[in-house]
């Protein structure tokens, strides 16, 4: 019964923040067509674009880590992913010429760290509160890592449409993720 107590938590602590998980797809879908309006401006700034994303992921994800913990919910590994995020943008600043060498290792490193924990989370909750999307959206971000590491050699353009349509589908899936998980909240409220 205490798995059950951990399901409705999060899923209530989703429900009240179902904006900030509308909000980062936004900015997925928003970067997402940077890369494909833009591609030679996306190629030449897309070390900084991609740091400023990771920070801002990872500062989403520790203020959803924050809410668990003060409610005395499981929250150490969303609070390990938001940091990692952190630190991965915070060191392609810091280091461009180390980074822009790792860059596609990195993306790819990043993404199937959030893939991972998508579907650990997609476990964890009911259909009602959006499980299938949580799935979807951790395969993606794994299919697209797998595409890194497989074809790391590709031009610039196409990786960069790459990284535009995984972005678009992923900031799609958070968007709709977050308006279902406002429907059911204000469902819960009824």
């Amino acid at each position: 019964m205490a798995s059950q107590g951990m399901v409705d938590g999060l899923a209530e602590m989703l429900e009240q923040r179902w904006w900030l998980v509308a909000l980062r797809g936004l900015a997925g879908i928003l970067f997402g067509i940077i890369c494909f309006v833009s591609p030679s401006v996306a190629g030449f700034s897309l070390l900084f674009v991609f740091a400023i994303y990771s920070i801002v992921d990872g500062g989403f994800g520790l203020a959803a880590a924050f809410g668990k913990a003060r409610r005395g919910e499981r929250w150490v590994w969303l609070a390990i992913e938001a940091v990692a995020n952190i630190v991965i943008g915070v060191l392609m600043f810091a280091m461009p010429g180390f980074a822009l060498t790792f860059v596609f290792l990195l993306i790819a490193i990043r993404t199937i760290v959030s893939g991972l924990f998508l579907l650990l989370a997609a476990m964890k909750l009911d259909g009602e509160h959006g499980r299938g999307l949580l799935l979807i959206s951790g395969l993606l971000n794994l299919a697209f890592a797998v595409l890194l590491f497989a074809a790391p050699m590709l031009g610039l353009k196409i990786l960069i449409w790459w990284i535009g349509a995984w972005a678009i589908l992923f900031g799609i899936l958070l968007v709709a993720l977050g308006f279902r998980l406002r429907t059911a909240a204000k469902r819960m409220r009824r």
